[in-house]
């Protein structure tokens, strides 16, 4: 039996995702995308929904370095934490993706929470990467699909569904932080944490640093790993 998806997750526009696609402009500053007020800088209560799903998502977002927080945010906007939920485009689960889409990330079992949840955040980790680490893109992509980003220019595109989407979530996300003014959203470049990346080459070590000092000939940096 095929469930609807709740009032408060909506439909999701879908387009292909290219294999290793590079942004067609430079990242632009998005236009506002709601005039509401700021949330509470109070940190919004978890339901008990949440809370049954926190200890499998706090896993899955420590595997691809995301805010386990704006995970919560994008499962309570997208489905309300039903597993079963089902979009009338045909997205499925809790991050309400299509099959096309989870599959490319290794995954074909959406009614499993787990099999969902990786796939979701591997998306998102993978838009995050596609638009130089801007959470309002990232977001509005994974709502209207890159492609609708990349056309406007890298930023959030005209669609009042995007927009209301991409509010909703960052507000939902500054309650579960306690950030207060980050849920109005002006589509400044918000960041997610990510993994550090260690620099490749440069001077690695004091040896190399004293050899180019004193003229000597400095031995190839170590390979890193």
């Amino acid at each position: 039996m095929l469930f609807c998806a709740p009032a408060g997750a909506e439909a999701l526009q879908w387009y292909a995702v290219p294999a290793d696609p590079a942004p067609s402009a430079p990242l632009a500053a998005s236009p506002a995308v709601g005039n509401e007020p700021a949330a509470s800088a109070a940190p919004k209560p978890m339901s008990s929904s949440a809370q049954r799903y926190r200890p499998l998502i706090d896993d899955v977002a420590r595997q691809h370095a995301l805010d386990p927080m704006l995970i919560h945010a994008v499962v309570q906007v997208e489905s309300a934490y039903r597993p079963e939920a089902v979009s009338g485009k045909g997205a499925v689960g809790l991050m309400q993706l299509m099959p096309a889409t989870a599959a490319r990330f290794g995954q074909t079992a959406l009614y499993d929470p787990r099999a969902n949840l990786q796939a979701g955040a591997a998306y998102l980790d993978w838009l995050m990467n596609r638009f130089g680490g801007r959470l309002d893109l990232a977001l509005a992509a994974y709502n209207a699909g890159e492609g609708a980003v990349a056309r406007y220019g890298n930023a959030i595109p005209p669609y009042a569904e995007t927009r209301d989407y991409v509010r909703k979530v960052m507000a939902h996300y500054a309650g579960l932080k306690g950030e207060a003014g980050a849920a109005a959203a002006d589509a400044a470049p918000v960041p997610a944490p990510r993994r550090p990346r260690r620099a490749a080459g440069g001077i690695g070590d004091m040896e190399q640093f004293w050899r180019l000092f004193t003229g000597g000939s400095p031995r190839p940096p170590a390979a890193r790993l």
